[in-house]
C-alpha cells in the first residue's frame, strides 16, 4: 500500500496552530483585522522559507552535483583528456556557486521579512500606540537602543554570517575579504572563494528559521515593553476590573518588564 504524502503546507499550519494555541485569548485576536494581519504575514513567510529550503536542497543543489557528474564523465571520455588539466575537485566551484547564491537568497527573504514583521507588529500595536503617545518600533529600537531595526541583523550570530555571505559574495566576488573578517573566516584562504557544503547551508538555513520565529517574540516583547514603561496609573487603566485592586498587579507588571529584557537581551550587546 502506497504512502501518503503529507502536504507540507498542511503540517505548516497544523504546526502554527499548536504554538499559537498555547496563547490567550488568541482566538479574539485572530478576529481582529491586526491579529489575522499578522497572522497571514507569519503563515506566507514561513512557507516561503520552507520552499526557498525545498527548492535548494531537493532541486538547485542536486541538479549542480548532476552537472559535476556529467562534466566529469565527458572529461573522462574524451579523446583530449590527456591534454585537460582539470580534477574533479574543479569542477564542484559550480557546485559552491549554487551554494553561494542561496546565502544572497536567504539573506533576501530575511530583509523582506523583517520589513513585513515590523510593519505588522506596529499595525498590531497602533491603536495602542495612538492612545499613549508610543514611538513606533522603529523609533523605539533606536532611542533605547541606539540601533537601526532594519539592520540589527548584526546582533544575532546567525542573521551576521548570513549577511556576511552574502556580501562577500555581491561584492567582493566570493571572496572573503570583506572587512571587518566575519570570525567563521578569519583563518580562511584570502584568495579562495568561499566554499560551503551543503550540510552547512543546511544547517544555516535551519538557524535562521529559529531566528524568525525568535524574532517575533522579540518584536512583539518590545512593543509591550515599551507600554510597560508608562506611569503605572495609566498602566492599570486597561487592566480588568477585578486586578486593579490587587496589590500583585504592580508585581507582575514588574516581572513582565524583567522578563521583556530578557527576552531582548540581544539587541543590548
Amino acid at each position: 500500500m502506497k504512502k501518503r504524502q503529507i502536504n507540507p503546507i498542511d503540517l505548516l499550519i497544523d504546526n502554527l496552530s499548536v504554538n499559537f494555541a498555547k496563547i490567550n485569548d488568541f482566538e479574539k485576536l485572530q478576529e481582529s483585522e491586526e491579529g489575522q494581519r499578522l497572522f497571514d504575514l507569519i503563515v506566507k513567510s514561513t512557507s516561503e522559507m520552507e520552499s526557498f529550503q525545498a527548492l535548494f536542497l531537493n532541486y538547485y543543489i542536486p541538479a549542480a552535483n548532476r552537472s559535476i557528474a556529467d562534466s566529469w564523465t565527458h572529461i573522462s571520455k574524451s579523446k583530449y583528456k590527456s591534454l585537460l588539466n582539470i580534477s574533479k575537485q574543479d569542477l564542484k566551484d559550480n557546485l559552491y556557486e549554487t551554494i553561494r547564491l542561496g546565502y544572497v537568497g536567504l539573506f533576501h527573504k530575511y530583509e523582506s521579512y523583517l520589513k513585513d514583521l515590523v510593519a505588522a507588529t506596529n499595525f498590531l500595536f497602533a491603536e495602542l500606540r495612538e492612545e499613549n503617545n508610543l514611538l513606533t518600533l522603529e523609533k523605539y529600537c533606536k532611542k533605547e537602543y541606539n540601533i537601526d531595526i532594519y539592520k540589527s541583523h548584526y546582533q544575532f550570530d546567525i542573521t551576521k554570517r548570513v549577511s556576511y555571505i552574502c556580501n562577500c559574495v555581491k561584492h567582493k566576488d566570493s571572496f572573503p575579504v570583506k572587512e571587518p573578517i566575519h570570525p567563521d573566516f578569519k583563518h580562511s584562504d584570502r584568495n579562495k572563494k568561499i566554499e560551503i557544503e551543503k550540510e552547512i547551508f543546511k544547517i544555516d538555513i535551519e538557524q535562521m528559521k529559529i531566528h524568525c520565529q525568535s524574532l517575533q517574540s522579540q518584536l512583539f516583547s518590545m512593543g509591550f515593553k515599551q507600554y510597560l514603561e508608562l506611569e503605572f496609573e495609566t498602566i492599570l487603566e486597561s487592566v480588568k476590573p477585578e486586578l486593579k485592586e490587587s496589590l500583585e498587579t504592580k508585581e507582575k507588571i514588574l516581572l513582565a518588564k524583567k522578563n521583556f529584557e530578557l527576552v531582548l537581551s540581544d539587541f543590548r550587546k
